[in-house]
Parts: C-alpha cells; sequence; structure tokens
C-alpha cells in the first residue's frame, strides 16, 4: 500500500495567497490524503476563499486565538493527521506538482527514514534564488544527514530544512508538541528542525525542489523577534542526550542563533540588557566567535549601521 500524506496549512489573514497554496497542494501529480487548514482566527476573507475549494480532501480546523508563527496551528494540526506521512505549506507560499511524488520515492530508497526535506526556491519581488544547500548538493543527488551534519551546515547558513520543504513520518513522532508553541515569536521552525534531528537521528534531502517561498510577503512571524532564551534553552533540552561532538555543534549553532536573535532585537530597537549577548554564548569551543560578538555588541548599534551604510556605498 502506498503511504498517504496530510498537509497541514495554518492561515492567519492571507485571503490575497491561501487559494494559489492550496491549489498546489490539490494538484499534487501524488496525490495528498487530506489537506488540514487551519484557521488561525483569521480576520480577513482568508476562510471564504477557503470554502471556495470543493474537494472532499479538506478539512477546516479552527484556533480562536491566533498564534504567533503558526506553531500552535501547526502543532494542533498534527495531532488531527491522519496520514503516514505529515507535510507543511505555509498559506503564502507554492509547492511544485511533483513535489510529493519525489518525497516518496524517496520514502521507497530509504525506508527507515522519519524526515525528508528538499529544496525551494526563495522569491524576492520578481527574483529567484535557490537555497545555498541546494546550490551545493542539487547534483549530487540524495543526501543522509545526521544531527551533526544538519548542523554543520545550518551554521555555514545551509540549511536543508525549511517549513515548506520538510516531511515527517507520523509514527516516529513522540509528541505533537513539535514547534514551540507560546515560547516564541518567530524562528521557532528552527528550533523544532533541531529537536527533529535530535530525536530521529537522520534525514534525507532529495534532490528536488519542492517550493517557492515568498520571501517578500510581510507577516507577523516577519515583523516579530526571536527569543534568544529559546536558543540556550535549546542545549539545556537536547545536549545531554547527545555524544560529543553533536553537542560541541550543538553549542556552536545555538551560539549563532542566539546572535541572530539579539541582532534581529537591536534591528527593532529592543531594549537588552548590555551583557545579555556575552553571559548567553556558549564559549567553550567557540571563544573566537563569542569575543567578537561580544565587542561588536559594546558599540552603540546606530554607529554599527552607519558603519554597515559606508561600507555598502563604497
Amino acid at each position: 500500500m502506498r503511504p498517504t500524506v496530510t498537509v497541514v496549512m495554518p492561515v492567519y489573514n492571507k485571503a490575497k495567497y491561501v487559494g494559489r497554496a492550496i491549489q498546489s497542494v490539490l494538484d499534487q501529480t501524488y496525490p495528498v490524503m487530506e489537506l488540514l487548514i487551519v484557521d488561525d482566527a483569521s480576520t480577513d476573507e482568508s476562510m471564504k476563499k477557503v470554502a471556495a475549494f470543493d474537494d472532499p480532501r479538506i478539512r477546516v480546523l479552527s484556533r480562536t486565538l491566533s498564534g504567533p508563527g503558526g506553531y500552535a496551528a501547526r502543532n494542533l494540526g498534527i495531532r488531527r493527521a491522519t496520514g503516514d506521512w505529515i507535510g507543511f505549506l505555509d498559506a503564502d507560499d507554492f509547492w511544485f506538482p511533483e513535489h510529493i511524488e519525489h518525497a516518496m520515492e524517496v520514502v521507497k530508497e530509504f525506508p527507515d527514514t522519519s524526515i525528508i526535506s528538499a529544496g525551494r526556491i526563495d522569491q524576492f519581488g520578481t527574483k529567484q534564488k535557490l537555497d545555498p544547500f541546494s546550490e551545493r548538493f542539487m547534483s549530487k543527488g540524495a543526501q543522509v544527514l545526521y544531527l551533526s551534519d544538519y548542523l554543520q551546515y545550518a551554521c555555514k547558513g545551509m540549511r536543508c530544512i525549511q517549513t515548506n520543504t520538510i516531511l515527517i513520518k507520523r509514527a516516529a513522532l513522540s509528541s505533537c508538541m513539535v514547534f514551540p508553541e507560546g515560547r516564541t515569536n518567530r524562528s521557532g521552525d528552527l528550533f523544532a528542525w533541531v529537536k527533529l534531528m535530535a530525536k530521529l537521528k537522520r534525514m534525507v534531502w532529495s534532490p528536488h525542489v519542492a517550493a517557492i517561498s515568498y520571501r517578500d510577503v510581510v507577516g507577523v512571524s516577519r515583523t516579530a523577534t526571536p527569543s534568544i532564551h529559546l536558543f540556550r534553552q535549546m542545549v539545556d533540552e537536547f545536549g545531554p542526550f547527545e555524544n560529543d561532538k553533536d553537542e560541541r555543534w550543538l553549542k556552536n549553532y545555538s551560539n549563532k542563533m542566539i546572535k541572530y536573535a539579539w541582532l534581529e532585537a537591536k534591528k527593532k530597537r529592543v531594549a537588552l540588557p548590555m551583557l545579555l549577548l556575552p553571559r548567553s554564548f556558549y564559549w567553550m569551543h567557540d571563544v573566537a566567535y563569542c569575543l567578537k560578538w561580544t565587542l561588536i555588541s559594546l558599540v552603540p548599534f546606530g554607529i554599527l549601521e552607519w558603519l554597515k551604510l559606508r561600507f555598502q556605498e563604497d
């Protein structure tokens, strides 16, 4: 029997785009078993757009309060999913028709895997760009990665998992709380991927392009700030269960994400304690990086922005 697939799509005020996203799921050459639309308390015409689709595979789940990042909505979809595999698509993005078919071919080739991902195209206006991991590995076939592999590439800006590209074997999940609902307003998906890799140990990346992510669409999560504390808790929660190599890379990646969260907060003029960044870092094995960003953090942010503009002009 062929594996069945559930698709979870959180929707919050995406009336302009949700029809495109739904149609891209229904047009899959490998038919999905169900599409769970999770209404995250939308206040626009999104649900009217959803209701225009007459397809028995579509089920609408409703939440009374919206949650940042769609994390709670995705967890609700996971709880209600009945397919063998669970995929996710943001309501403002798009799947290529052969995505699920290619992913299920990988399942045949690697039947023991519980995580599958693929490439994506980021679109800014009319410009499209293949993600960095795909640029490097698309011509090299399927890639089997373990936690340390994922973290090493992620530290270099080459993440091989993204919300629109991942599929998870439902039977492998010990909990439906995959995403960190209530713990952060942004970048909780990055925490979720590390959590899944730490628990399930291995993934397979498929050399096909799964989705287009429209990066110029402004959503709630993109106007929020990530949580420094969440990325420190990532090490506390998963580090003790990993070997020394994995834990070292986990701390290095945590440092990168702590710096990223600090930088995003500063860009939005969020007041932060002066020593928050150095006190949040894991210094062992990553002294040069931690020292560099500690020194940078002591410079008034306005001066850093001015210097950045000057270098860009030059």
